[in-house]
């Protein structure tokens, strides 16, 4: 299982204008995912553009960090499809997928931004810039991540 994740808005409010503030919600995450040790991190933020990813894993808790695998590369055209250019972030994420030949890997995104992914696109959790993650929105993650791992479980029982 792979998590796709954001930072801005999701790990911390969008605007953040308190740096103390940066990543405060990414302990609520890493304790979130305590129990699922098979869901690696890539960040899909648009910090991966700045940084290398040493420079990005190192504010975020171990837990978290020890996750995290790789960034997701920018939308191209001829590599991503077609018909997910207009929303470049879920682009982004299937490109990263199609790359390693895991396009049938389940995956969520942790992000802000619905208009960069599909209308009604399943694998996004959002949250809301504002604010960050939260409560509520580490709950619909949880019920994602436990319905992904039955639909794994019924895959493998059918091919059994």
């Amino acid at each position: 299982m792979i998590l796709f994740l954001d930072f801005d808005g999701v790990l911390h409010p969008d605007p953040c204008f308190d740096e103390a503030r940066l990543f405060e919600h990414a302990p609520i995450l890493a304790a979130a995912l305590t129990p699922y040790a098979d869901v690696a991190v890539v960040l899909s933020t648009a910090w991966r553009t700045q940084r290398k990813l040493t420079e990005l894993v190192a504010p975020l808790p171990a837990g978290l960090r020890e996750r995290v695998i790789d960034v997701t590369p920018p939308c191209v055209f001829g590599e991503a499809p077609v018909e997910l250019l207009p929303y470049r972030r879920q682009a982004e994420c299937v490109q990263w997928l199609r790359a390693r030949g895991e396009e049938q890997l389940p995956w969520l995104a942790l992000d802000d931004r619905a208009s960069l992914f599909e209308p009604y696109c399943e694998q996004l959790i959002l949250c809301e810039s504002r604010v960050g993650l939260t409560e509520a929105t580490v709950v619909r993650l949880k019920n994602a991540l436990l319905r992904a791992r039955h639909k794994a479980f019924l895959r493998a029982s059918a091919s059994a």
